[in-house]
């Protein structure tokens, strides 16, 4: 120990008497460091760190899958969720929501709020209890029951400024009146949904979206989730589910998810973050390639100090010094290096992370919470110590092998000194150059993508487009025809505002990802009944919506004013079904119709196909029809304009508060925003990596300009020699820039086998891109490539400059 605390005391002198060597090499460190302790930390918030809830090991998610297609995710009815909840023995709980939006009346103007509905069980399921007031009661859950609510403790503090008297009031949602009866505790989190609810409201049965008779045959809309009991395992669970589903399907087969919807579980964990874990993978190691080109600058830089600390190893070695004890007062230095760029680093990724916490809110969930807590700091310790013998164990034990004679012998060193040292530089300036490839290659692939996904036609024009989503109050638009006449009330008075090309209404919004799907027959095809005919998504639309979006016709006509309630029933359909169920004919003046409700409809037009989940997925059989005929009270407005948005803004306010003073409007986007916020991580993912691809570039050509000076100022000799025999400039700039191009090819040709293996790990991350697309190889190559040579023209035009009768004189 003694011997370790008076290395480190050396070694600390050694460093502060050469304060350019360190700066360089904590600088280049702490690059390295900070960066993976930041994106460590996501990835600690993000994958690693348990759910905020008791036994969250334990929990797990229950969803449903279709059979035909594989889709997952699907949400479960209330009907199936009854079964779960009476047949399993394998869960000790089990627990479901849904989220909603409620309109909440202040002394201000009307406020919209994030909410859900909760069966009972369901926060003992995740092991919470209300810090003030209560859960709710049994008598609470059954339909009929008293209006009561719990809510966030966020919610209490910024809209009754933690009034101790809030338990027993009420407050007025959707125009009913509510009463407080609890208050969830401040550390309560729910990432499982976004934006998390700030009012939970009891009887999972109430859906104002759905009609009873729906909610009882098998409508899905809840989200499930159970905890184990002590030594059940997943595969248990799954197992269960799976002789429900045989049950369900003998009890009720005629219900909407008996036959086509399989039950699945995974952890709660990995049904929120599961997802997540190969982009967060990659940046991981994308950011890890960056520390070890960092590594290989840093070693370099070492190699050369030691080259000019040769007397003095020598004489220690000539008073008695052993290899080893060399070799561990060297990696003294070289971890006290390391520690010191891990501590500029530390404080690099105190800086970056609140640019992290802010990506786009929901993408990434829990990212809010990354910092640099306890294990976030021990990866970084243990990064200092690994970072600081990977770049300090080569050089420690090469400047310990070196000769003791020709070390000490006065100018022994000429052009053929430090070869060794010579080659083990090249070889790890072709390591950098390799891992710069592989990560310059990644980018490229990633750019690439993201540039053909951002090509793809949504089947609309979102320019000048601003969305209001609107959420109408069941107490007072209970009814359809109610729903049906605000929304041309609404439109009529919109189309009026100054600057307003185009008004429409839908239920679901393109790129959203919401949707409604049912089970329909087409005219022509042999109808099965609900659950077994096909499915098909629908979208209520008012007949501005076309014209609105700039989404094409490409056959019949859009909806009319006279497509109202009392008149025929009609609908249009999407390129995709049109070519499915009428292929080689005309799809307009044939029939479709709910398999539910069986009423025919008429198909007056088709559509161009428009992307409403995401750009990367294939289109789906659409079906859109008139708001008049089937209102829906969760819908969007859709304002096409030209001019100023914030004068827009508050004039189509304006006019819904004419219509309906108590309806709030939050949440405003533009349509532009809505679909940069459906590539919302494929864009963060691009960006994080081709960022850290330029810091590799920029380290490798750092690395071989290093290489190639340090080489210049060895091979003076051998330089006033090759001049003195007649060399010309152009030779000798020949010879330093071919050997730096040299390396560089070396580099590349290990570059691209490598990138060949390991750009195939990106396969799921890209759009349209094969993994070895030869252009983007062929680009990073190349700019790789002119990236060396530039660092080369610096030493190679100094070596030109070199004075033969200088460089030959005796020292």
């Amino acid at each position: 120990m003694h011997n370790v605390w008076r290395d480190l005391k050396f070694a600390a002198r050694m460093l502060v008497k050469n304060p350019g060597f360190t700066v360089v090499a904590v600088l280049t460190l702490a690059l390295g460091i900070g960066a993976n302790t930041a994106i460590f930390s996501v990835v600690n918030a993000v994958l690693l760190k348990p759910l905020p809830f008791q036994d969250a090991e334990r929990l797990i998610f229950v969803s449903q899958t279709m059979v035909q297609n594989q889709a997952t995710g699907v949400p479960v009815s209330f009907t199936k969720f009854e079964q779960i909840r009476q047949q399993n023995h394998t869960l000790e709980k089990v627990g479901a929501y849904y989220p909603l939006t409620f309109s909440l009346v202040t002394q201000r103007e009307p406020e919209a709020v994030n909410g859900a509905r909760v069966s009972d069980d369901f926060f003992s399921v995740l092991g919470v209890a209300p810090g003030r007031g209560r859960d709710f009661l049994g008598e609470e859950q059954r339909l009929g029951g008293n209006e009561v609510a719990v809510i966030s403790d966020g919610f209490w503090h910024s809209h009754f400024s933690a009034d101790e008297r809030m338990l027993g009031r009420t407050v007025t949602l959707d125009g009913k009146s509510v009463t407080v009866v609890g208050i969830l505790p401040a550390t309560f989190r729910f990432p499982l949904q976004f934006p998390e609810p700030d009012v939970w409201l009891p009887r999972i049965e109430e859906n104002t979206n759905l009609r009873p008779e729906q909610i009882r045959s098998g409508a899905g809309y809840l989200a499930v989730i159970g905890k184990l009991r002590p030594g059940s395992s997943l595969a248990q669970m799954q197992a269960e589910l799976k002789t429900i589903d045989g049950r369900y399907r003998a009890q009720f087969g005629s219900y909407v998810d008996a036959t086509k919807l399989e039950l699945a579980a995974t952890s709660l964990k990995d049904s929120l973050v599961g997802g997540l874990r190969p982009s967060l993978l990659v940046l991981l190691a994308a950011i890890g390639f960056v520390l070890l080109i960092a590594c290989a600058n840093v070693a370099n830089l070492l190699m050369a100090r030691a080259t000019a600390r040769e007397r003095e190893i020598a004489i220690r070695k000539a008073l008695g010094a052993s290899k080893s004890r060399l070799v561990a007062q060297l990696l003294c230095e070289s971890l006290l290096l390391s520690f010191a760029g891990g501590l500029v680093g530390v404080l690099f990724a105190e800086m970056l992370l609140p640019v992290l916490r802010t990506m786009q809110p929901g993408a990434f969930p829990r990212v809010e919470q990354a910092g640099l807590d306890g294990g976030v700091l021990g990866f970084t310790f243990l990064l200092c110590i690994v970072t600081g013998i990977v770049f300090g164990i080569v050089p420690s034990l090469q400047a310990a092998d070196s000769g003791l004679q020709s070390s000490l012998k006065e100018g022994g060193r000429g052009s053929s000194a430090g070869r060794a040292g010579g080659r083990l530089r090249g070889l790890l300036i072709i390591s950098e150059i390799a891992v710069a490839l592989i990560l310059m290659t990644g980018a490229g692939l990633l750019i690439e993508s993201f540039a053909k996904l951002m090509h793809v036609d949504p089947g609309f024009i979102s320019k000048n487009v601003t969305t209001f989503p609107i959420t109408l109050p069941p107490n007072r638009y209970g009814a359809a025809p109610q729903q049906a006449q605000f929304y041309r009330q609404l439109e009529e008075k919109i189309k009026n505002v100054p600057g307003v090309e185009g008004v429409g209404v839908t239920s679901y919004l393109p790129l959203s990802g919401s949707a409604r799907v049912v089970f329909f027959c087409a005219e022509g095809q042999t109808c099965l009944g609900i659950g077994k005919d096909p499915t098909i998504a629908v979208r209520q639309v008012t007949p501005g919506y076309f014209g609105t979006t700039h989404t094409p016709l490409l056959h019949g006509r859009a909806f009319a004013e006279t497509d109202v309630a009392t008149g025929p029933a009609v609908a249009i359909v999407n390129e995709t079904t049109a070519k499915r169920y009428w292929p080689g004919q005309g799809a307009i003046g044939k029939h479709v119709a709910n398999s539910r409700d069986k009423i025919p409809r008429e198909i007056v037009g088709i559509a161009a196909d428009v992307k409403f989940n995401t750009l990367n997925t294939a289109n789906s059989e659409e079906m859109y029809l008139p708001m008049d005929q089937n209102p829906w009270p969760a819908t969007t407005l859709l304002v096409r304009s030209k001019g100023d948005v914030a004068s827009l803004v508050a004039a189509v306010r304006a006019k819904i508060a004419e219509v309906d003073p108590t309806l709030p409007v939050t949440g405003i986007l533009s349509m532009d925003e809505v679909v940069a916020a459906s590539v919302v991580q494929p864009r963060l993912i691009m960006q994080f990596v081709g960022v850290f691809a330029g810091f590799a570039l920029l380290l490798a050509a750092l690395g071989i300009y290093g290489v190639m000076a340090y080489s210049v100022t060895q091979r003076k000799q051998e330089m006033g020699i090759r001049v003195a025999l007649g060399a010309t400039r152009a030779d000798i700039f020949r010879l330093i820039v071919g050997h730096g191009m040299l390396l560089t090819a070396g580099g590349v040709v290990v570059g691209i086998l490598a990138s060949l293996a390991l750009t195939r790990l990106l396969s799921s991350l890209l759009f349209n891109v094969r993994a070895m697309d030869a252009g983007v190889f062929g680009a990073a190559a190349l700019t790789l490539a002119f990236a060396a040579l530039l660092a080369c023209l610096v030493p190679a035009r100094r070596a030109t400059r070199v004075d033969p009768i200088v460089a030959l004189r005796y020292e």
